[in-house]
């Protein structure tokens, strides 16, 4: 999976743009050959050096950050990422649930999260050990680019992934810029966003540092009765060059939502009134969700067609939900209860040896 559609075009013209000036020139070539060759000679050549997705075998589609942001709030991933074909995001609407996303199929039957699809982040895994996923940590404001892997080479990142969405953020450039935003929505939706991109030198340098720190607060009261909701979330990415061939990356994450539950309606309720919430009254359904990563990456050119990156990362993500569960389901001795409490630990290690070489 490569990003840089872009870089991958402008190489194809470079190339091109190459091979038509003899063309254009008929005595260039002849020219080229009688001049003596010294050391002040300059030979300039240029060849593809990534694969475009519409030359991969696999079904992959990208989906930069410039189109998701665009004419949008900037809040759910769901915005401008459902023109993916064969992509389903849905907005519940409810902030106290996560969005539902499905790859051809997998993970329709999620009743929260996001089940059969793997999610990463900058390479850190957004989906936990026992399958499940989140978006609500992926800032809109900070993404480079969506890389969405359908078909059966999603296989490559494990036995159980229906589909692969990996989510890479920006890395900071000259010349140094600073961006503030703010959305205003009805029912007392407020979202305030700053952002701060740059680096020190052009990047291929030792000790060149670039950096982009995103933060955002998003807050509603929602359309339902007891649906009010706010969410912080921050992101930071800083890169140190060590060398000609080697870079070192740091990155961190934090999500911080605090979601009332309005919970659901029979069809004479709705009908009724839409905006009641009768059992969420009744129990104060909520849940709050605080979850902080981080990783350090170290990139490392082997060769001309030899890349290694190895990253460590951690992180932990607490959960505590209110449901709507009526007080004689609980006494149960075998009910689990109508709260529930998680603090989950996790951290890992990913190497990754890539080579670009061509077959036949």
């Amino acid at each position: 999976m490569k990003k840089p559609q872009k870089k991958t075009l402008h190489t194809h013209k470079t190339a091109l743009s190459l091979l038509l000036i003899p063309a254009f020139t008929p005595g260039f070539t002849q020219a080229a050959d009688t001049q003596p060759k010294d050391e002040s000679t300059l030979l300039v050549t240029a060849k593809p050096t990534t694969v475009s997705e519409l030359d991969t075998p696999a079904a992959v589609s990208v989906v930069y950050g410039y189109d998701l942001r665009q004419a949008a709030p900037r809040i759910n991933l769901s915005e401008n990422l459902g023109s993916v074909p064969g992509l389903q995001i849905q907005n519940r609407q409810n902030y106290a649930q996560d969005l539902q996303l499905s790859v051809r199929g997998f993970g329709s039957r999620s009743t929260y999260g996001v089940r059969g699809v793997r999610m990463y982040v900058d390479g850190i895994p957004a989906t936990m050990p026992d399958g499940q996923g989140q978006t609500s940590n992926i800032d809109l404001n900070s993404v480079d680019s969506v890389e969405v892997l359908r078909g059966p080479f999603s296989a490559l990142y494990g036995n159980s992934s229906g589909g692969v969405v990996n989510v890479k953020t920006e890395t900071g450039r000259q010349p140094p810029t600073v961006e503030a935003s703010s959305y205003y929505g009805s029912f007392g939706s407020w979202r305030n966003s700053v952002k701060a991109t740059g680096s020190t030198g052009d990047g291929t340098q030792a000790g060149d540092v670039d950096y982009a720190i995103s933060a955002s607060r998003f807050t509603t009261h929602g359309y339902r009765d007891h649906s009010s909701a706010q969410k912080n979330l921050g992101n930071a990415k800083l890169g140190v060059r060590l060398n000609d061939v080697s870079k070192l990356t740091l990155l961190f994450n934090s999500v911080d939502i605090d979601a009332n539950d309005p919970g659901g309606l029979t069809e004479q309720e709705w009908r009724d009134n839409p905006t009641q919430a009768p059992r969420a009254d009744q129990y104060n359904t909520r849940k709050t969700t605080k979850q902080t990563q981080g990783g350090l990456r170290y990139d490392r050119q082997l060769s001309e067609h030899d890349d290694l990156s190895v990253m460590m990362y951690a992180g932990v993500r607490e959960t505590t939900q209110f449901q709507s569960i009526p007080e004689s389901a609980q006494k149960n001795p075998t009910h689990p209860g109508g709260v529930i409490q998680l603090a989950r630990h996790y951290q890992g290690i990913d190497t990754r040896w890539t080579h670009n070489g061509e077959l036949g």
